[in-house]
């Protein structure tokens, strides 16, 4: 990973990989049981400089956004200078959403940009103990490339009929996200989370979301990353 030049400030804002939840759910929450719902919003991000602030800036002025946390996987533009001066924690690998997973986890697109709001219909049926998970669904005019009509197929025969394609946003209850971890490799890891909930009998829900992009091609290697997660999720033992 190339050094950023703001590696200083962006270094501060590093999240802890403990396990340990880094939000205080003592008293308060016990205080508050109606309180509106909250979710921690993770940002996927990789050369995505030129979109990522208007993301995390829309996204951090949400009442129901807790934080907003920068997953960079190697970017070699400034991607984590502009996320971290947008206000965004920056993690480097994602077993540092470990603290975070008390709370619902939002997978975005770091295209959602000024459109954030339309993304928390994903948190309402985790919030509301409806599902365990929900994912985004593109329209029927996007019907996504190899890896995705893989996906859907594989998903289908696990017993999730998806009306659609997976955009690759999601939300996942903090239940599912440790029921899914670790994830399986790039284009594999949601098909991959989503089998392992069907499996142990979670509730899965898809919910129609219009992509804030045309979804991206990720050639046959997004294809046999997809066939390898859905083949080995097939055979992990049920939680």
């Amino acid at each position: 990973m190339a050094p950023d030049s703001a590696s200083g400030s962006a270094s501060a804002q590093e999240a802890d990989s403990a396990s340990t939840s880094v939000f205080d759910t003592g008293d308060a929450a016990e205080a508050a049981p109606e309180a509106a719902p909250e979710a921690v919003v993770v940002v996927q991000a990789h050369n995505d400089a030129g979109r990522i602030a208007l993301t995390v800036l829309t996204a951090r002025a949400l009442p129901a956004v807790r934080a907003v946390l920068v997953l960079e996987s190697g970017s070699t533009d400034s991607t984590r200078r502009v996320a971290a001066d947008s206000g965004a924690v920056l993690l480097s690998d994602a077993s540092q959403l470990a603290g975070y997973a008390p709370l619902p986890l939002l997978f975005v697109d770091p295209g959602r940009q000024q459109r954030m709001a339309e993304a928390l219909v994903l948190l309402a049926p985790v919030a509301a103990g409806a599902a365990d998970a929900a994912v985004a669904i593109a329209t029927e005019s996007d019907h996504g490339d190899a890896a995705a009509r893989l996906a859907r197929r594989g998903l289908t025969r696990a017993g999730l009929a998806l009306p659609g394609v997976l955009t690759g946003e999601y939300c996942l209850s903090s239940a599912a996200w440790s029921l899914s971890w670790p994830p399986a490799a790039g284009a594999g890891a949601l098909p991959g989370a989503v089998a392992d909930l069907l499996r142990a009998g979670r509730a899965v829900v898809p919910v129609a979301l219009e992509a804030p992009r045309p979804l991206p091609g990720r050639g046959w290697k997004g294809r046999r990353q997809v066939a390898k997660a859905l083949r080995e999720r097939r055979g992990r033992p049920r939680a």
